[in-house]
């Protein structure tokens, strides 16, 4: 599945006019309902918009989105449940605080803050999110491509991604060493 994705991202940039390349972050318990009822009821959205599905937007790294951008995204998209409506209780708030920081780290960068976007989609709701991904991709290829310029060294964008995501669900190591706690 990964090689046909790779080939449309080739077809979807080399067709002439400026189609912009936008990753997309889908919680699996909210918003993923709507990408599938979109799908099952055929609503349309761009194909140059390559979804992740994610267990929850909580758990998606800053360092992650920065890293679809350095690997060629023109866009980063993340949709997720209405606040109050996480199913982890904290993961739309979490992911709120992360796209603060993103947007931060692309104005210093130059990149602008507008080419990421937080999305809360009601579960089950296709139309909505379809718009919003269709308004989503429209607004990026108005600001052009993005700044940063991909140079290939890595395979496959969706499995770099994906394979950055999952080494991040990992826990993280303790920051003291194994036998050097103090004991209370």
């Amino acid at each position: 599945m990964l090689p046909k994705r790779r080939m449309r991202i080739r077809e979807v940039s080399s067709s002439g006019g400026f189609e912009p390349r936008i990753v997309g972050f889908v919680c699996n318990w909210g918003a993923y309902s709507g990408i599938e009822v979109a799908g099952n009821r055929q609503i349309e959205y761009p194909a140059n918009v390559h979804l992740i599905r994610v267990m929850c937007l909580g758990r998606v790294h800053h360092g992650l989105v920065l890293r679809a951008f350095e690997m060629g995204a023109d866009g980063v998209i993340l949709l997720g449940c209405p606040s109050g409506q996480c199913r982890y209780r904290s993961g739309i708030e979490q992911t709120k605080a992360m796209v603060a920081q993103v947007k931060r780290m692309l104005n210093m960068l130059g990149m602008g803050s507008k080419r990421i976007h937080l999305v809360e989609v009601p579960a089950g709701d296709g139309e909505f999110a379809a718009r919003r991904i269709t308004a989503f991709v429209k607004r990026t290829q108005e600001m052009g491509p993005s700044p940063v310029k991909y140079v290939p060294k890595q395979p496959e964008l969706a499995h770099e991604l994906t394979s950055l995501l999952e080494s991040s669900s990992k826990p993280y190591p303790s920051p003291i060493p194994a036998g050097t706690e103090k004991a209370p």
